[in-house]
């Protein structure tokens, strides 16, 4: 036996659960399935460096047969230790220097079925199916696939000194749940977001732990931001700039990553450069034994030019009031762990029993939204001012989310419809179209920007209503005004049902309040490149807010209570209703 650790990092516990959907590392379509066929899983043993669990496989058998040698090919396909070494021995000669694992890995629920379908002489073909969970593609950008997806291949066997060898897999990988959650792990690749006062957002990819994955996160980094996320943000990495050895090593004594780059680098202004070290500071960090990062160009070291600013670009945006929000008996108030309590300055009208619904805070605390009329009115309040009116007229609007630039968010539930921003500092100005991609966006029922101001969270209907979760690039000028959406991710939570509601939680992790045909609703944990895993269900939800952990959702009730986590089980925290947390 042998192979290589590959660590069961805690991001990935959850996809054990069997109501759970599990993760992938590289997805390749149209694959051959390479998971192991038994639902324990390929053997294991840890690893004393840094806690990492190691798939450890088996080679073959001289007298195995057709099916037991693609069982092993399967089993096997698990471990990348020396560039999957194992795996090739179930191959014949030309398909073990030819076959390409790292094109692609497809996640399988378990036991895929095996069947012969021939045998005659020398040659044989095996049938292998399973259930598609989830794919990540070859840059290691991961989307779930909708229930009941399945996958079916052929694979072709010789013998080969006489013993069985499979002779046409196709390149990637296919792992069972178990399997990728003891292998793989997510790494963000950091970019900035445009407009003043940049951001570092963590674009997500999957990659297995080994003494490449440093190589490959700086490869997606310089290769740049995944297209849904690439027009809200930049990169400090100017075109052409590359690896100029082809690996980054980390030296075992010291933990320091070396990112030795191209010439092409040199051609960075100042500000370029700045940005481009804290994104292989902060892409780099997140590895497991990695605790220093130097960048050089040709063995010299790179360095921030001379008077520019010296620290990182932060990753996180500043939230002056992080409580949760709420109509409550009392008014727009604020849960401080202990109960609501009234936000001083603001206006009646905005309690428990009032007409106003769906209230949104800003994140520096300055101004707050409601809906009103029914939802066909969007107004604002600046504490110790008048409610006023920013959009109406426009039909009935989805709820409202507040940027960290103070542009005030929403949309007309209706077929083609833009969204909708104003600026909170002056809700009298006219509202301006946020121009949509051009497949659009359907009819919107949420939009929800994340709190780097990147990121538009869109729930919305095609033609047939079927409900979309999607996350779209926000492209703004250069004072931070939105002007368009860029492409949208594949769906999150797919095949969900009806979408109540939808928040972020932080990075790229979301809760959406989903209700399946003939149930409860359930709040599910989504990452925009990641796993979905369904929370207990709540009867009567009709909104969630999402804060700072996923133990900071919380749930608001047809019959006004606010609910909060507490083990697998829902406790009413405070009467009110509509939550929100800032953004």
């Amino acid at each position: 036996m042998s192979g290589r650790r590959g660590r069961a990092w805690p991001a990935l516990a959850r996809v054990l659960a069997p109501a759970l959907v599990p993760v992938a590392l590289l997805a390749g379509c149209g694959g051959v399935p390479r998971s192991s066929d038994v639902v324990s899983g390929s053997p294991v043993e840890e690893d004393p460096r840094a806690g990492l669990l190691q798939v450890l496989p088996d080679g073959p058998e001289d007298d195995a047969g057709a099916v037991d040698v693609v069982r092993g090919f399967l089993l096997a396909a698990a471990s990348a230790e020396d560039d999957h070494a194992v795996a090739r021995e179930f191959l014949g000669p030309a398909a073990a220097q030819s076959w390409r694992p790292d094109a692609g890995t497809t996640i399988v629920a378990a036991d895929p079925g095996l069947a012969l379908l021939q045998q005659d002489g020398d040659s044989a073909v095996v049938a292998v199916t399973a259930a598609v969970q989830a794919r990540v593609d070859a840059a290691g950008r991961y989307a779930e696939e909708p229930p009941g997806t399945t996958l079916t291949s052929s694979l072709h066997l010789s013998r080969v000194g006489g013993r069985w060898r499979v002779t046409d897999p196709a390149d990637g990988v296919v792992l069972t749940a178990l399997d990728a959650s003891r292998t793989l792990r997510p790494f963000p690749v950091y970019f900035a977001t445009a407009g003043p006062s940049p951001r570092l957002v963590g674009d997500v990819r999957w990659f297995g732990y080994d003494s490449s994955t440093a190589t490959r996160v700086v490869a997606a980094l310089l290769q740049g931001p995944s297209p849904w996320l690439a027009p809200g943000v930049s990169t400090g990495a100017p075109a052409g700039t590359g690896l100029r050895v082809g690996t980054v090593p980390v030296e075992a004594g010291t933990g320091t990553a070396t990112v030795d780059l191209s010439d092409a680098v040199l051609g960075a202004d100042p500000a370029e450069r700045g940005l481009l070290l804290s994104q292989l500071r902060a892409s780099l960090s997140g590895l497991p034994g990695v605790d220093d990062v130097q960048v050089t160009v040709d063995g010299a070291e790179l360095t921030r030019a001379p008077g520019a600013a010296g620290a990182d670009v932060p990753r996180s945006a500043v939230v002056a009031d992080p409580r949760l929000v709420a109509l409550g008996p009392e008014g727009l108030s604020r849960h401080d762990g202990d109960r609501l309590r009234p936000v001083a300055g603001t206006g009646p009208g905005l309690d428990l029993a009032g007409a106003a619904a769906r209230p949104a805070a800003a994140a520096d605390a300055s101004a707050f939204a409601v809906l009103t009329d029914g939802g066909r009115t969007l107004r604002v309040q600046r504490p110790g001012g008048e409610l006023e009116v920013a959009v109406g007229g426009q039909g009935v609007l989805a709820p409202p989310s507040i940027d960290r630039f103070g542009w005030l968010w929403t949309a007309p539930a209706t077929a083609g419809a833009a969204p909708l921003v104003v600026p909170t500092a002056a809700p009298e100005t006219p509202a301006a179209q946020v121009v949509p991609p051009a497949e659009g966006l359907g009819s919107v029922q949420r939009v929800r920007v994340s709190r780097d101001g990147a990121r538009l969270l869109v729930v919305g209907r095609d033609a047939a209503g079927v409900a979309h979760v999607r996350v779209h690039g926000i492209v703004r000028d250069a004072g931070g005004k939105p002007l368009r959406l860029g492409v949208g991710t594949a769906d999150l939570v797919p095949g969900a049902g009806e979408v109540l509601d939808a928040a972020w939680l932080v990075e790229d992790e979301l809760v959406v309040l989903v209700r399946p045909p003939g149930a409860d609703p359930v709040p599910v944990l989504a990452e925009v490149s990641g796993p979905s895993t369904p929370l207990p269900a709540v009867p009567g939800a009709v909104a969630v807010a999402g804060g700072w952990t996923d133990r900071d959702v919380v749930v608001g009730t047809a019959d006004g209570r606010l609910l909060s986590r507490s083990g697998a089980d829902w406790i009413a925290v405070a009467t009110g209703r509509d939550p929100a947390y800032p953004g």
